[in-house]
């Protein structure tokens, strides 16, 4: 167990939840929160499992605590036992209830996402780079040439869905999620990894390309149009490919991408007021939705820091910090909630605040053992 020496802060709290609430389930893999009206945790996520095992290695890198690092290799034995497909990819969700379960993103569902393998991939590369297990590169490497054989196409970008029953790609644009966007940005930081680890060319070229892609995809201002038809921008996909853009740039010297991050961050941080910052922007009405998530909050005030826009810390510290959850049930204090309307305690919320919260007092923390480590 760990156990930080102030608890009394929220980036304590927030740390005490991720490694001691049970939202590590025991089998390794991390669910996707804990339902605060029934006391359930509704199914495991692959994606979410990965950026699990990212956070315990950046939470080892700042308390020097090993079974973090333990705690990261139960999560990747859970991706490998129950989550990884024959044909390569990662599924999705793991409910307990198939009869419950959203067929389009259920382990029966047999549909993989790229970006929940490119999540997975950065994850298991992270691991093998701080173990030097062959496991980890023998895992980190089949699921990097999944995504180049199964999911890339001709002009840099990766199709969104693979499904193994059919054997091919699929696309929509009924969502973001569901069309090749410029999210798939971040897809490029376990592609960079695996060059790094490997030495592999191909893994960072087809970086790279995701990276170019993403780019033809920002807008004069900064936004990056998420969705092809109505031209909106959500932020959460929007700090994706911010996110991914700067962790290429930044380890591979690569000004353009750096360039393209920050001006993402400057837009982003012109919406946020006093009240924080919200989640659809549309361009015809120069105006975003009434719906706010910590998710996002916490990636804006993750970018800003990044990049040393400091005008809106603390606004968006503080209204992030409204839904950290302090009530009644001792055990779940410190996760975050994920919105007014969805008060559920919500794992990758807490991970991103957690890795924001951290940032505002030490950016640096970033940066650890020859690499940026980005949740």
């Amino acid at each position: 167990m760990l156990t930080t020496n102030k608890k009394s802060g929220s980036f304590e709290k927030c740390v005490e939840w991720l490694t001691n609430s049970g939202i590590q389930s025991f089998v390794g893999g991390f669910y996707s929160w804990f339902d605060l009206s029934n006391s359930n945790y509704p199914y495991l996520y692959s994606e979410i499992t990965g950026y699990g095992i990212t956070t315990l290695l950046f939470l080892e890198t700042i308390f020097h605590n090993e079974n973090l690092v333990v705690k990261a290799e139960k999560a990747a034995e859970w991706i490998v036992k129950k989550a990884l497909h024959p044909c390569g990819g990662v599924l999705t969700r793991f409910y307990s209830d198939e009869k419950n379960a959203d067929k389009v993103y259920s382990f029966g569902g047999v549909n993989i996402f790229s970006f929940d393998t490119g999540m997975v991939l950065y994850g298991a590369a992270a691991l093998y780079k701080r173990t030097g297990k062959d496991e980890y590169l023998k895992l980190s490497r089949g699921l990097a040439d999944f995504l180049l054989k199964k999911m890339f196409k001709s002009n840099g970008s990766i199709a969104p869905v693979y499904n193994a029953v059919a054997g091919k790609c699929v696309e929509a644009e009924d969502k973001w999620s569901s069309q090749s966007g410029a999210f798939h940005a971040k897809v490029a930081m376990g592609l960079v990894l695996s060059a790094e680890i490997t030495g592999e060319k191909k893994y960072l070229d087809a970086a790279l390309g995701l990276c170019e892609f993403a780019l033809l995809n920002q807008d004069p201002t900064g936004r990056f149009i998420t969705d092809r038809a109505s031209k909106t921008t959500h932020l959460h996909p929007h700090s994706y490919t911010a996110e991914g853009l700067w962790y290429v740039g930044i380890e591979r010297g690569i000004a353009k991408f750096t360039e393209a991050a920050l001006k993402a961050a400057k837009w982003a941080q012109s919406k946020v007021s006093v009240s924080g910052v919200n989640e659809l922007y549309d361009p015809k009405t120069d105006s975003f939705n009434d719906f706010q998530r910590t998710d996002i909050l916490a990636q804006t005030l993750r970018l800003g820091l990044i990049f040393s826009l400091k005008d809106k810390t603390e606004m968006l510290k503080a209204c992030l910090l409204s839904y950290q959850y302090g009530g009644e049930m001792l055990d779940q204090r410190g996760g975050f909630a994920y919105s007014k309307e969805s008060p559920h305690l919500n794992s990758w919320c807490s991970m991103f605040s957690l890795q924001a919260l951290a940032l505002c007092d030490d950016r640096n923390l970033l940066f650890a053992k020859g690499g940026s480590l980005l949740i």
